[in-house]
């Protein structure tokens, strides 16, 4: 057993049937910043995402390819893997809801609730939309119409096995109140509240219409219902119930990042299915917002979409990573454009801190023969503002990450970076020089020098392909190494006499756009677009 604390993460798993979008690589990115930013703070992450894959949708796209549902769903999933790591994605684990593991899980998990009492048999009749696999009342359509995707659901009559949901309802809300922490943000934890103060019924956790899917326990011409099954995907991924030494090691699970979209599922049903299996429930499920693209919503049949690998072959990962949750507070919905993109590029990553990276570099090759100088006694009331700002850092940077605040941390990080632009200015070492204030310019350089180890290892999270490219520039002997907090956030650790390794430009100014040179692509979506 670590002697470490585990910190088990998940996303929402990918509905397999289409490729994933710019909203699946803002959670995925976001998440991966977490996961991360654990690591570097020495804790034992366990990291998952993976892929959706059992579905009429899924299956009636695979017929319409000519295919198997299993090939198509094994090319969907490589699909998903490629874009992920493309994107800097450092999952530990990438499950799939066709893998026996799981079926054996979601097997598992319907025996319990059958011994339980919670699973009875009638005749489900409703309305229910094909895109996001789920029943609707008339009360919750939107002028007749699905109220995530807009079409208009079809009624479905046939005899499925249901899940005593309503019986969970005082225990659910119970478990909310007294643990505020636990559905995150507080709008979606009212939402929840008054969801269940207005009545909950018993969900239907079976089909008999299609065949692509886990054979539900006890009756073979059932399967499992796609949400029933998907959600034990954070049990199953980390060894329930075939490893149970492992399971018990990380389960519970930290935090599910999921999209708001789906709270119901995670903060209703999801806790449901544990407390009728008796397993703990995991400790927080934070519904992010969701991202629009020009103020619209993201939507595959309104050519509304983005690839998020297009942004990275024109932009790089990093700066993608950065900008897409620099701009967003993550709690809230969100916006991108490619304008707003090279807007942010060259006025964060151009401007401030290539700037401040370029000019320090170039004045230490000028003055300091290209070697980190000692830390020489400076100027009290001008040079702690930096020294201080660092010491500071740490605290709120670690809260804000801890409450997935991620547009927050990186906000407090910029105020350093601009803080120090400014002190060049206030303390002009080129007119020290001039005046033969030698001690004077070591002690100014060796302070934004230090200023921009620090912004390297902080940035980690966000940008992991940028800090070993500044320590390298810094002169750092190992790079590549994860940086490790927060022993790595004090102030003064830059080993003076370490020769810089200047290189070019980290971020060269790029010029905006116009509408026909955009590289947006009008590719299909996955499950959050319709």
């Amino acid at each position: 057993m670590s002697s470490q604390q585990q910190f088990y993460i998940t996303t929402a798993i990918t509905y397999a049937n289409a490729t994933p979008h710019i909203g699946h690589a803002y959670e995925e990115i976001a998440t991966d910043a977490l996961a991360r930013w654990k690591r570097m703070n020495g804790w034992d992450v366990q990291f998952v995402t993976g892929s959706d894959e059992h579905s009429a949708n899924v299956e009636a796209r695979a017929e319409a390819l000519q295919t198997t549902p299993a090939e198509y769903c094994q090319h969907m999933a490589d699909i998903f893997e490629k874009t992920w790591k493309a994107l800097g994605v450092s999952y530990d684990r990438f499950i799939r809801t066709s893998e026996p593991i799981h079926h054996a899980a979601a097997q598992e998990m319907v025996r319990r609730a059958q011994a339980n009492g919670d699973v009875y048999q009638g005749r489900y009749e409703g309305w229910y939309c094909n895109s996001c696999e789920n029943y609707y009342m008339e009360t919750d359509l939107q002028q007749g119409l699905c109220p995530i995707h807009g079409i208009k659901p079809r009624w479905l009559a046939e005899q499925n096995y249901f899940f005593r949901l309503s019986a969970y309802a005082e225990a659910l809300q119970r478990h909310i109140e007294t643990h505020p922490e636990f559905i995150r943000p507080e709008t979606r934890r009212n939402e929840v509240l008054n969801i269940i103060k207005s009545g909950l019924k018993d969900i239907s956790i079976s089909r008999a219409s299609s065949r692509w899917g886990i054979p539900f326990p006890g009756d073979e011409k059932s399967i499992i219902y796609v949400w029933f099954d998907a959600l034990i995907n954070y049990l199953s991924a980390v060894g329930f119930p075939w490893d149970l030494p492992r399971f018990e090691r990380y389960w519970p699970a930290a935090v599910h990042v999921i999209g708001k979209d789906i709270t119901r599922f995670h903060c209703l049903i999801w806790p449901a299915m544990l407390m009728s299996a008796k397993l703990p429930l995991p400790r927080q499920i934070f519904g992010h917002g969701f991202i629009y693209l020009k103020g619209e919503k993201i939507s595959k049949t309104r050519g509304n979409v983005l690839d998020p690998l297009d942004m990275v072959k024109e932009y790089g990962v990093d700066p993608f990573r950065y900008v897409l949750l620099a701009a967003n507070a993550f709690a809230g919905d969100g916006d991108f454009s490619e304008e707003g993109m090279v807007e942010r590029y060259n006025s964060d990553l151009a401007n401030d801190m290539g700037n401040l990276l370029n000019r320090t570099l170039t004045m230490v090759e000028k003055y300091c023969a290209g070697q980190v100088p000692a830390l020489a006694a400076g100027d009290p009331a001008q040079d702690r503002v930096l020294a201080d700002m660092a010491a500071a850092l740490f605290p709120d940077f670690d809260q804000s990450m801890n409450q997935l605040n991620f547009s927050q941390a990186l906000a407090r990080l910029w105020d350093i970076i601009k803080r120090a632009n400014k002190y060049i200015e206030e303390s002009a070492p080129w007119a020290c020089c001039k005046r033969q204030e030698m001690n004077r310019v070591h002690a100014i350089l060796y302070n934004l020098l230090e200023v921009l180890r620090l912004v390297a290892v902080y940035l980690y999270p966000f940008m992991p392909f940028t800090t070993p490219r500044i320590l390298e520039q810094l002169g750092d002997a190992q790079p590549q190494r994860v940086p490790i907090f927060p022993r790595e956030a004090a102030w003064g650790l830059l080993p003076a006499g370490q020769v810089i390794a200047k290189a070019g430009p980290l971020f060269p100014r790029r010029e905006k756009k116009t509408s026909a040179e955009s590289v947006d692509k009008k590719a299909a979506s996955g499950d959050a677009a319709d």
